[in-house]
């Protein structure tokens, strides 16, 4: 998709504090050889916040940052991988409630860790839909893993670690400061049971109480099955990765070398290389993986965290192209590029410490 008049308004994001993986390891939460091979520093960790309630806080930075602010939010979507409250209940309904948002449209999103991006997919299909009275779209995302269920310090490949954040962005077809030029999404179905394992399908795995293993799970799907098509499944997840970012930077008319920066899942330096910086012929410098290290994996909200980090600290300038790039078990794969069009009057120059310290950001 190139999408035409799809613009970034307003962006904020909730960061907690951060709990450095080293006080996991001495804590005996954290492997210490799984902390040794993987370089990650620690992982946001937000206590008992509901994500609704942390999405709320992102969403009202990003409305103070969008000139239209809530007045003019035709449609709110809110994603999400983890539980977000009660079952069969609405969080998109109580998040436009607390921003005083009404006679607006709002559904959920369900893609797991892409959920943000899918939202920047689905809001560019809609803009043209909305009435000229409220013509944004409001998207926010939030997950909280602090729950009996799972385990955020065995939650994925390679030591990686589930953190906790939320993020929100506001789609404008009237200008912002970024412009989306292309955005591919792709479902790779071979690799969905990899997410799956031997998990029946019904009854669902929290409300049975069985905890949740992704690992597990994952282990349970390599064990089955070594090769797909004759290629095995980790070279087969990075082609799927490394095409569907080709792809969009194809659609965008842009090369690999035109990118300024590369923002995705905060995961280990080798899936960062394997996956997307190598077959784009670029260096992991040019991805936000060093400041990743720091945050842990925030879900649906990596790469807006990252894009929020880069502009405030003045890494960012008009006219630069940003790949923002997202894969998600299930198994799918989504691609969004960026140009810059003017920084924002909240964006500067780095005026202190590069970690979060709690609170918005």
């Amino acid at each position: 998709m190139r999408p035409a008049n799809v613009f970034l308004a307003g962006l904020g994001c909730w960061l907690p504090a951060p709990y450095a993986a080293s006080e996991a390891v001495a804590a005996g939460l954290y492997d210490a050889t799984v902390f040794a091979e993987s370089g990650l520093r620690g992982v946001l960790v937000a206590g008992p916040e509901a994500p609704p309630d942390m999405a709320v806080r992102a969403a009202r930075t990003a409305l103070g940052r969008s000139p239209g602010g809530a007045a003019a939010i035709g449609t709110v979507l809110h994603g999400s991988t983890f539980y977000q409250g009660p079952e069969m209940w609405s969080p998109s309904a109580y998040i436009m409630r607390e921003l005083g948002i009404t006679g607006a449209g709002g559904t959920e999103i369900r893609n797991g860790c892409n959920s943000m991006l899918t939202g920047v997919e689905l809001a560019a299909g809609l803009l043209s839909y909305q009435p000229d009275s409220r013509p944004d779209i409001l998207l926010t995302t939030a997950d909280n893993f602090n729950s009996p269920l799972i385990n955020r310090w065995d939650s994925g490949p390679m030591g990686v670690i589930a953190a906790d954040a939320a993020s929100s962005v506001v789609i404008s077809p009237t200008g912002g400061f970024a412009r989306v030029d292309a955005v591919v999404s792709r479902v790779y179905p071979e690799f969905e049971a990899m997410a799956r394992g031997d998990e029946p399908l019904f009854p669902p795995t929290g409300s049975a109480g069985r905890r949740i293993d992704t690992v597990e799970r994952a282990q349970q799907f390599n064990e089955r099955v070594r090769e797909i098509g004759g290629t095995s499944v980790a070279d087969g997840l990075a082609k799927a990765c490394s095409d569907t970012a080709l792809a969009a930077l194809d659609t965008a008319g842009i090369k690999p070398s035109d990118l300024r920066w590369v923002l995705v899942p905060n995961g280990d330096e080798a899936t960062t290389r394997n996956c997307v910086m190598d077959p784009l012929g670029l260096d992991v410098s040019r991805s936000q993986w060093e400041f990743g290290c720091g945050i842990g994996h925030a879900s649906a909200s990596d790469q807006f965290i990252a894009l929020d980090h880069l502009l405030r600290t003045g890494r960012l300038d008009a006219g630069d192209h940003v790949l923002l790039f997202g894969g998600a078990p299930g198994w799918s794969a989504v691609a969004v590029v960026l140009t810059l069009c003017a920084l924002p009057s909240w964006s500067g120059s780095p005026t202190g410490p590069t970690m979060p310290t709690g609170g918005a950001a």
